[in-house]
């Protein structure tokens, strides 16, 4: 049995949370900040919830900051990544870009 390559899902809870599910390579930037940009207020922090992300390489990871940098003036936090995508952000530093929190949990937390 292959793997079957699963595309990004990004929607919104009623709390605001964003949830990405799926791979996010480069194939899906562009939907992504459009579709994640389109559920921002600009009033508080964004919780980018990550659990069913099972990939993310360096192109997704400079859309997540991009957006980060752009869209999310309060900050930006990465909840709950599966392992595997915590072990990619944690090799690219992404938890010392000012602006950006990974953790496990959040006030929003489900």
């Amino acid at each position: 049995m292959k793997n079957q390559v699963r595309p990004l899902e990004v929607r919104c809870d009623p709390h605001g949370v964003l949830w990405l599910a799926g791979e996010f390579d480069a194939a899906e930037v562009e939907r992504f900040l459009r579709t994640a940009t389109a559920h921002v207020d600009g009033r508080r922090e964004v919780v980018l919830d990550l659990s069913e992300l099972t990939f993310l390489d360096s192109s997704g990871i400079r859309a997540i900051l991009r957006f980060g940098q752009f869209v999310c003036a309060k900050g930006l936090w990465l909840r709950n990544p599966s392992e595997a995508v915590a072990t990619v952000l944690a090799i690219t530093g992404v938890d010392e870009v000012p602006g950006v929190m990974v953790d496990r949990q959040h006030p929003l937390s489900a």
